[in-house]
């Protein structure tokens, strides 16, 4: 399966010092043209096919091809919401039997995972994202911040030292954004990260379709594209991200159970009964 990574710019890209080539001035008639080839592509967005699928957002520290857990499992549907699966979930993972959902990253990568989630939801999803979690600082900057609600206070330190992040309406840098995704501090623990993740994701789908960092958008599809794996091509990639820049994020919700302590490991059992209505709010 082709997995996509971020390229280098063509040497004919680049001038004698190495930095991209700028362009002259641009007259009326290519402006009108720019906004027209803008106009007709957020049609195409909102009407093409590939914009409405559902994608496994998988968060590591690791690349798709390396053997690592996935600390965060999301399955989004371009158009429509968010489902997010704890990690420690107990489920199937075919051809290796039951264990934790993140699991299945460490023994097949992203495509067992992929095939995992599907068995679970009963959806068909096929798409993946794997998104380096250090690429979350260079991704927030290159946006110029990203600004949400901080329910708890965030207290932590990094290479950099330390990081303090209080309650109320926050506007987070790149290195403070990826401490709030990272934090597990709280009583909740990886159910409360889970949520402010998702709370992130939609705020960062605001930054992104909002008209003022129009300017930014260039710079900050680099920066994703360096940071991610996928098996979708960059036009699939960016249909889906342009549908939910545009149509937001709907529906959000953590896949249902509870905590569950089997022969002295950790699980998060999933509620057969409320599971596939949350899906169906969601992903469906």
């Amino acid at each position: 399966m082709k997995v996509y990574r971020a390229g280098q710019l063509d040497r004919k890209e680049r001038g004698s010092s190495g930095r991209p080539r700028r362009g002259g001035g641009i007259g009326l008639r290519r402006a009108l043209f720019a906004a027209g080839l803008v106009f007709l592509v957020l049609l195409l967005v909102l009407a093409w096919p590939f914009g409405s699928q559902r994608v496994v957002l998988l968060g590591s520290d690791a690349r798709a091809e390396e053997a690592s857990r996935a600390d965060t499992i999301v399955v989004a549907k371009g158009g429509g919401g968010m489902l997010a699966v704890p990690r420690d979930t107990l489920v199937e993972i075919p051809e290796v039997g039951e264990d934790k959902v993140n699991a299945a990253f460490a023994t097949g990568g992203p495509e067992l995972t992929v095939e995992t989630v599907e068995g679970l939801t009963d959806r068909r999803i096929n798409n993946y994202i794997v998104i380096d979690f250090g690429g979350v600082e260079e991704i927030v900057d290159a946006i110029g911040g990203v600004t949400l609600t901080v329910e708890e206070p965030i207290e932590l330190s990094d290479d950099e030292g330390p990081i303090s992040i209080p309650t109320g309406e926050q506007a987070l840098d790149g290195r403070e954004a990826l401490a709030f995704v990272r934090y597990r501090g709280t009583p909740t623990a990886d159910i409360g990260r889970i949520g402010r993740q998702q709370q992130f994701l939609q705020a960062l789908a605001g930054e992104a379709a909002s008209p003022t960092k129009l300017p930014r958008l260039p710079a900050t599809a680099l920066a994703v594209w360096r940071n991610i794996d996928t098996n979708m091509n960059p036009v699939q990639t960016g249909f889906f991200a342009g549908r939910v820049g545009l149509q937001g994020i709907g529906e959000v919700a953590i896949y249902p159970g509870v905590p569950q302590y089997i022969d002295g490991i950790s699980y998060w059992v999933p509620d057969e009964n409320a599971g596939p209505q949350a899906v169906e709010e969601t992903i469906g």
